[in-house]
């Protein structure tokens, strides 16, 4: 079940336009995955000069690890569990004390929302 409305991609931006921005190395590679395949529309270089101008890039680290399997493990145990790597991205959130910001639906429920502050973000 969905809590809230998602906010639409522009929309999300301009109501946190002020807020200060992190993103985890993995999203960063992310986005540089989807240049190589085709799914985004820009050079490497481009996507790197994009992401390191407007946000910080953190580091994935052995406590980031530590804090993603908690994570899961909390998640599992509501019977909600969410991918892998999915996970660690928003572990990194909750590691920088940050909100979790996605667009990815299985992060949209009311059990996950219990263990992870997450803002749903609709890119479309």
């Amino acid at each position: 079940m969905i809590t809230s409305t998602a906010y639409d991609a522009r929309s999300f931006l301009e109501a946190h336009e002020r807020d200060p921005w992190g993103v985890p190395s993995i999203v960063l590679f992310e986005a540089l995955m989807g240049s190589l395949h085709g799914y985004i529309d820009a050079t490497p270089e481009a996507i790197i000069h994009s992401v390191t101008t407007s946000m910080e890039v953190l580091e994935t680290t052995r406590q980031t690890a530590v804090e993603g399997h908690e994570l899961q493990q909390a998640l599992q145990e509501r019977g909600a569990s969410v991918d892998q790597l999915d996970a660690l991205i928003a572990a990194s959130a909750r590691e920088h004390g940050g909100r979790f910001a996605t667009a990815e639906t299985q992060f949209w429920t009311d059990d996950v929302r219990a263990v992870l502050d997450v803002e749903a973000c609709d890119p479309h």
